[in-house]
């Protein structure tokens, strides 16, 4: 009977160290600081290191997002099948993709001074550099162009502007731009160009371009389009359809006119764009314009669309699934729907924003509904249902980016934050993290800069220091210490770190296992309980 007891009692010890309570979990968190220019932390959500406001890095399965001073000097995302970095405010750019059977292209560019590319086919080569010329592949929507030589740039040395920031300077910046002479193309179309834009022809086996700008071009497409345009002034347009044809002409800007063969669309316009009506029948939709952007009136029954607005002082437009309502400056609201998601998002005099998002499919992170209030610049508040709350003070981003620029930068002028994550971790910060706590059910560390250090963990004193760790006590995995003018003087052992205890539990995890399946039946067990005592 006693060894029935004793082979029952160690293998409920092995199935309930098989499987530890909640509260210690499986994923370790961890979390540390010095005052708000480092930041690190681990847990099920993501490792995120923050050395402001140099450096940003955050990471979770196979998402990298980084970024050094953004938008000023870099910033990147990565996953397992593109690599994005950006940077000088996004006037530079390299991207490497994986494509199809895991063949790489890569793109590099410092607008507009040059572009490389290189990849594992020939069209994916190419090179350009900035006044000279060269080839583009894979950009601006076109397969290839390829500009050579920049005449305008010669305008900065023979009339140098008399400040960087005046219209000569963007004037000459626009002329600048205008390559001697350009070839470019998309699929089967090829196109020649000299003073792009001003002068260009291509042709594809269904397609015809010709400009001489701007007194004359014409744009054909077989059994798509046909357009005629003289002096910018005079534009007339055919299109094709299956079951109809449709026309415009247009006298810039005094008059214009669409009509369909079937006579089922009409729509005319005086003073472009100021005046505008029109209908169409067959999709059920009629649109008012007068005076355009002040009075825009307009329904669709396919696509449905609705479109109310009196401009300054209210508007309402509706496409689909998505709505945006203003009641200048009052109110302003975006809602959309989705098969995952609803989301709203509510401005109130531009100062107070409301966001929602509430999912049919449960987020890994905000669970099934999130909200977020903000008082610009004063505060924000976000809450969901999987346990995250956060509050802080100040908030001075006109927008929303939590894993970007707040992250990097909202710690410079914080002066109150508290958030809780979904695992349950509790952090407080005054005055620019000047006292910051971390905490939770069995864990506090708390740091005024400079001045001291506390860290307890499971009722075990893990650090108390000053003045820069030169005084004090502290323990890791290796031992505890006492600390003299930095001096470490050994006075005990040290703990088990978090590491060495999942290993431990995920070992006693296996031998539980290793129990289950080799001891089909209590018995067996016991005469192996037994033989174990008679051996010792």
């Amino acid at each position: 009977m006693i060894q029935r007891i004793a082979a029952i009692f160690v293998l409920c010890l092995l199935c309930n160290e098989a499987y530890p309570s909640a509260g210690s979990g499986r994923v370790v968190s961890k979390y540390d600081w010095q005052w708000f220019f480092y930041e690190k932390s681990s847990g099920r959500f993501g490792n995120v290191v923050v050395y402001r406001p140099f450096f940003l890095e955050a990471e979770k399965d196979d998402n990298l997002f980084q970024a050094s001073l953004m938008p000023l000097f870099f910033w990147r995302y990565k996953n397992e099948r593109k690599d994005v970095r950006k940077g000088l405010f996004g006037f530079y750019e390299s991207d490497r993709y994986l494509h199809e059977k895991n063949k790489a292209d890569n793109d590099t560019g410092l607008f507009p001074f040059f572009y490389y590319g290189s990849g594992a086919e020939k069209e994916d080569d190419y090179l350009f550099v900035y006044p000279f010329g060269g080839t583009i592949n894979g950009k601006f929507g076109l397969d290839y162009m390829s500009p050579y030589i920049f005449p305008g740039i010669a305008l900065f040395f023979l009339y140098p502007p008399a400040s960087l920031l005046s219209f000569q300077t963007l004037l000459w910046g626009l002329i600048a731009m205008v390559p001697l002479y350009m070839n470019y193309g998309r699929g089967d179309y090829n196109a020649h160009a000299v003073l792009w834009p001003l002068i260009m022809w291509g042709e594809s086996g269904t397609r015809r371009d010709f400009r001489i700008f701007p007194f004359y071009s014409r744009s054909y497409k077989k059994d798509w389009y046909d357009n005629y345009t003289y002096l910018m002034l005079i534009n007339y347009r055919h299109t094709y359809f299956a079951n109809d044809d449709r026309y415009t002409f247009f006298f810039f800007p005094f008059f214009g006119r669409k009509w369909s063969r079937s006579g089922e669309a009409s729509a005319a316009t005086v003073l472009y764009p100021f005046f505008s009506w029109g209908v169409d029948r067959k999709r059920g939709s009629r649109e008012i314009n007068m005076p355009w952007p002040l009075v825009q009136i307009a329904d669709s029954r396919s696509p449905y669309t609705k479109k109310r607005i009196f401009f300054p002082f209210y508007g309402e437009y509706k496409y689909r699934n998505y709505t945006s309502t203003f009641i200048t400056p009052f109110y302003f609201n975006i809602t959309n729907r989705t098969d995952s998601v609803f989301s709203s998002y509510t401005y109130n005099f531009i100062l107070c924003w409301y966001f929602k998002r509430d999912y049919t499919v449960r987020h890994s992170y905000y669970g099934n509904s999130w909200r977020y209030f903000k008082i610009w610049p004063l505060l924000n508040i976000e809450w969901s249902d999987s346990g995250l709350y956060s509050i802080n003070i100040l908030s001075l981003l006109p927008f929303r980016d939590a894993e970007g620029y707040e992250k990097l930068y909202s710690p410079f002028w914080t002066l109150f934050e508290y958030r809780k994550s979904p695992e349950g971790m509790k952090h407080l910060g005054l005055l620019f993290r000047t006292y910051y706590q971390v905490w939770d059910d069995n864990y506090f560390k708390f740091k005024i800069p400079v001045i001291i250090s506390y860290e307890r963990k499971d009722d075990n004193l893990r650090e108390l220091t000053f003045l820069l760790g030169a005084f004090g006590y502290d323990s890791d995995a290796k031992g505890s210490y006492l600390r003299l003018l930095w001096i470490p003087i050994r006075v005990g052992d040290g703990y088990k770190d978090d590491e060495v205890k999942i290993a431990e539990d995920e070992n006693v995890h296996d031998t539980a296992e290793f129990a289950r399946l080799n001891f089909s039946n209590i018995t067996e067990f016991e005469n192996s309980v037994h033989y174990s005592w008679r051996v010792f």
